[in-house]
């Protein structure tokens, strides 16, 4: 049986991180839902109607079908930035100092204790990890690791528990 340290995680909750948060977990979340084919079913539709507006010289379908592109791929994305930075604006954990324990129980923040069976999914995005607890993503962004060592072995255990999940 291995020993196993416990990892000391450290970081702030600082706007930059939030933006890194944002992007990433909307981003992993929208490639591996359903509604990713809703999608592109709307879209196909919206196209459709592109066609059918060059073909009987509909103006009015046209302008419909290019409306709904533009906000299926840009006015969308941009209304849930905005949402999500104003819910982070009034968060009382604006520039919070994060601290986590990740033992081989599970996670540990001040007197909250998340055993591993409860945790969905640990999922590594680029350099940062996304612990998704609840239906909540919870994001640890790199810098929270004090060496490459330690998440490599967050990575291990959550392996060993069933946990990780890649992109």
């Amino acid at each position: 049986m291995s020993t196993f340290n416990p990892i000391n995680l450290s970081y702030t909750w600082d706007r930059e991180n939030f933006e890194k948060a944002f992007a990433r977990s909307y981003t992993h979340q929208f490639k591996n839902s359903a509604r990713r084919y809703v999608g592109w079913f709307f879209v196909a539709l919206a196209q459709f109607g592109v066609v059918a507006a060059f073909k009987g010289g509909s103006i009015g379908l046209l302008m419909l079908a290019t409306i709904l592109i533009l906000y299926w791929y840009v006015v969308k994305k941009w209304l849930v930035h905005q949402r999500a930075i104003k819910a982070y604006e009034n968060s009382a954990l604006k520039n919070s100092q994060i601290k986590l324990q990740i033992t081989q129980e599970g996670v540990k923040q001040d007197n909250t204790f998340i055993p591993w069976q409860e945790i969905q999914g640990l999922v590594p995005i680029e350099d940062d990890i996304l612990l998704y607890y609840k239906e909540k993503a919870f994001y640890i962004p790199s810098n929270a690791f004090s060496s490459i060592e330690e998440k490599s072995a967050l990575k291990s255990l959550a392996k060993e528990k069933g946990r990780l999940f890649h992109v």
